[in-house]
């Protein structure tokens, strides 16, 4: 019987609430409280520094530990004993900052993920073998990357992440991002060969260079943040830091040390899947020292569900390297966990996204959490594809390139679209033919959609485009409308080809050669998706979609046994879109590239739907880069 599947609800919005206590100069003398702050786990100092100061000498001078030198600014942790002596000693406090260093708990919530390699998870088969082996997919340096687990494709549908890496180049290779957290499964196969050396690895809780996750409530939390970075930038680095316990709490005194670790390891991008909702002066100075340094700031508004965003998070107005993000819905609607407000930038899905999980297993958790970390992977992808003197308009092109919400109050992010805006950014090239001697509209709709996309698109005329026209194309589009094209022209091309002229279907060897295996369907509006696990499915569950806003004619095709059928006509065994793969067995020839036949027929570019442009994007972007 095949396992359960388990939820995971993480909220880490209270993990790190503090209790702040600021001495100031008044009146030429320093006013001192008459009792501390309540805590259990000391204190936190602010002091500036001085010329002749050193970590050794205001260590003595205060009666603690230096745990950040900054530019300007020392932070020091207190024991409760150093820091009463502190208080009623004659040491000058002016210009310094006394902070509890408390801890607090998030919610505790049982957790637990399910084996990857349980069978029946039929799922499994359709892109979580690749991540598992290894990365064995592209190991060997090759351009390819692995298959985006369907699990999240429909919800990565929503920020374009598949299209996005169709047209990325170098997928995070070179950009180390921080994950700061509850530690992660260091032997987990999503993480071979994607984590930083292991001499940079820090343990912030048990003082060591060993942040493996420990079994607790929030067990398989950083985990899991840490998958879904690679999953949006599978090249990318990871650098695990573990600063939180196994129930999801930790020190102000263990994140400000793992923010500086970070920094100081060259981390380009620094994940905080966490908050609190103290505007704590100490860990405010360590952020803005790791920016100073060149880090990007990723952090997580918050779980509450009201106008609370938490910090850092709540810091990002203002500060282009600080970025809050929070999380939407599929139907693109705020999720209703997610703190808002003015502070709020960017959404991301993170309702039941699906991640590694301890012990070589996945899991599906919710929570803004898990919304931060596909930005951070956002990051990485530009960083990467883009020259270092733009990493620092990174955030602008993010927020200019997002869409809105459903009711238009939040930006929900767009990878594809923010590639685009890297001045640097080289667009793939697609050949687009069409029919007669100018291009129609809806051929003309259809051609936007692939510049959105981030394609170059050159149009040709059916009479006269021929095979050499394919030389130097990541893509061949062939309109139903391109009567006058002669039906092999694209047959032994070996660029990927979408075609939904069906008379050719069978000369481009897509289908058997008699008229009852290809054809067309009028008064239709819906496709019945029958294949789950393929990315040309858009994540969609099975059953039926409307693709156009009214009825009209649908094309359709009975492909050979090795196509990949991923829609029906309703009722009928008749393929409204299917594919096969480079290599694949077709009708009389072996597939030379990724082949597609789609169901528009000559005049639908402007009726299609949400759904009918998802399908279409997701056919597209399977047929240049197999996700």
């Amino acid at each position: 019987m095949p396992e359960k599947r388990h939820s995971i609800n993480i909220w880490l919005y209270r993990a790190l609430t503090l209790l702040g206590l600021t001495l100031l100069a008044a009146c030429g003398g320093v006013s001192r409280p008459t009792t501390l702050p309540s805590s259990d786990q000391g204190y936190l100092l602010t002091v500036p520094i001085r010329a002749s100061d050193s970590p050794e000498s205001l260590a003595q001078r205060y009666g603690g530990e230096v745990i950040a030198w900054l530019e300007d600014k020392a932070i020091l942790k207190l024991s409760t004993q150093a820091a009463t002596a502190l208080q009623g000693s004659g040491v000058s406090l002016q210009n310094l900052v006394l902070e509890a260093d408390s801890l607090t708990r998030a919610p505790e919530l049982s957790t637990q993920g399910f084996s990857s390699w349980a069978e029946g998870w039929s799922s499994w088969a359709g892109g979580w073998n690749s991540w598992a082996g290894g990365w064995s997919s592209w190991a060997g340096g090759t351009s390819s990357i692995p298959v985006l687990p369907n699990d999240n494709r429909l919800e990565f549908m929503i920020t374009k992440v598949p299209q996005g890496q169709a047209i990325a180049r170098n997928f995070g290779q070179g950009i180390k991002v921080a994950v700061i957290d509850t530690g992660i499964d260091l032997n987990h196969p999503m993480f071979v060969g994607r984590l930083a050396p292991s001499n940079e690895w820090r343990d912030f809780v048990d003082g060591d260079g060993n942040p493996q996750e420990v079994s607790g409530n929030m067990y398989g939390h950083g985990t899991a943040v840490a998958g879904l970075v690679l999953q949006v930038a599978p090249r990318a680095t990871i650098l695990p830091i573990r600063a939180l316990s196994p129930d999801g709490s930790g020190t102000t005194s263990n994140l400000i040390s793992a923010i500086r670790h970070a920094s100081e390891s060259g981390a380009h991008i620094i994940n905080l899947s966490l908050g609190t909702t103290d505007n704590a002066s100490s860990l405010k100075n360590m952020v803005d020292y790791a920016i100073a340094r060149g880090s990007y700031v990723v952090a997580s508004s918050g779980n509450t569900g009201d106008q609370t965003v938490h910090y850092p998070a709540g810091w990002a107005p203002g500060n282009k390297y600080i970025i809050s993000v929070g999380s939407v819905s599929p139907t693109l609607n705020l999720s209703s966990f997610t703190s808002f407000g003015t502070s709020l930038e960017i959404l991301s899905p993170g309702e039941a996204m699906f991640s590694a999980y301890p012990d070589s297993r996945v899991g599906s958790f919710t929570g803004t959490s898990f919304a931060a970390p596909q930005i951070a992977g956002v990051l990485a992808l530009a960083m990467s594809d883009t020259a270092s003197a733009n990493w620092g308009n990174l955030e602008s092109y993010l927020l200019q390139s997002a869409v809105p919400d459903a009711d238009g109050s939040y930006k929900v992010a767009n990878i594809a679209a923010k590639l685009q805006r890297l001045p640097d950014f080289q667009r793939k090239n697609a050949l687009f033919v069409f029919g007669g001697s100018k291009i129609g509209s809806s051929d003309n709709a259809l051609v936007n959609r692939l510049t959105q996309l981030g394609y170059a698109v050159t149009t040709r005329s059916d009479s006269s485009a021929t095979a050499t026209d394919a030389n130097g194309r990541h893509l061949v589009v062939v309109s139903a409308t391109a009567t006058r094209l002669g039906a092999t022209v694209f047959r032994n091309v070996g660029v990927p080809v979408v075609v939904w002229r069906p008379d050719i279907f069978d000369d481009m060897g897509m289908t058997g050669t008699t008229t009852d295996q290809f054809g067309s369907s009028s008064g239709q509006t819906q496709a019945t998706v029958t294949s789950t696990i393929h990315p040309m499915g858009a994540g969609m569950p099975a059953g039926n979609y409307g693709i156009y806003t009214s009825s009209d004619v649908v094309t359709w095709g009975r492909p050979g046994s090795s196509a990949n059928i991923i829609t029906l006509l309703p009722g009928s065994s008749q393929a409204t879109i299917f594919g096969y793969d480079t290599g694949a067995q077709m009708v009389g020839l072996t597939a030379p590239a990724r082949r597609v036949g789609f169901f528009l027929a000559t005049n639908q570019g402007g009726k299609l739907t949400r759904n009918g442009w998802n399908f279409f994007e997701a056919a597209i972007t399977w047929a240049v880069s197999g996700n």
